[in-house]
């Protein structure tokens, strides 16, 4: 019995010990100008001709991905992204996430309707998780690390602020 209530200490000790707090950094700002829907069965695909990316990695969102989405239950919309960054210096950064749009029914029909510029995002839930892929040397952390996305609407399309979890 003494040798659980040693181990059970130890367990508590240690995860105090080594646990580590959850910091983010900013690594960027997407501009996306959303072109119309093309409906395909319950998904709403929506494209792009060319995003804007600035902060630490500086850009422009090349017309190659689009967003796959649809509304998975009331008042919740899945996002699906695949998209390709090239920064300033020419490297070039595949992206894709996904995450969720939820909020309550007059806002997510507001939201449907395309008055989502017009609502205060505290009003909604906008979150994505870009994973990152590139070859370049340059941006290789990206391969590795975890991000959170926090979308907004505009009134060309949406926004995110995207943060690197540390």
């Amino acid at each position: 019995m003494k040798k659980v209530i040693l181990l059970a200490s130890f367990i508590m000790i240690s995860t105090v010990i080594f646990s580590q707090e959850l910091k983010t950094e900013k690594i960027m700002d997407l501009s996306i100008p959303l072109n119309a829907p093309v409906m395909v069965g319950p998904r709403a695909i929506y494209s792009w001709n060319e995003g804007e990316v600035t902060g630490l990695i500086k850009g422009k969102l090349l017309p190659l991905g689009a967003e796959f989405g649809k509304e998975i239950e009331k008042n919740t919309y899945q996002v699906d992204v695949r998209a390709v960054i090239q920064t300033e210096d020419k490297e070039t950064i595949y992206m894709t996430y996904s995450g969720y749009v939820h909020a309550d029914t007059e806002t997510f029909n507001l939201i449907n309707t395309g008055h989502g510029v017009e609502i205060d995002p505290s009003k909604y839930y906008f979150r994505s998780n870009p994973v990152f892929e590139t070859k370049s040397t340059k941006y290789s952390w990206l391969n590795h690390t975890v991000s959170v996305g926090v979308g907004s609407f505009t009134k060309t399309g949406v926004s995110y602020k995207v943060y690197a979890i540390k």
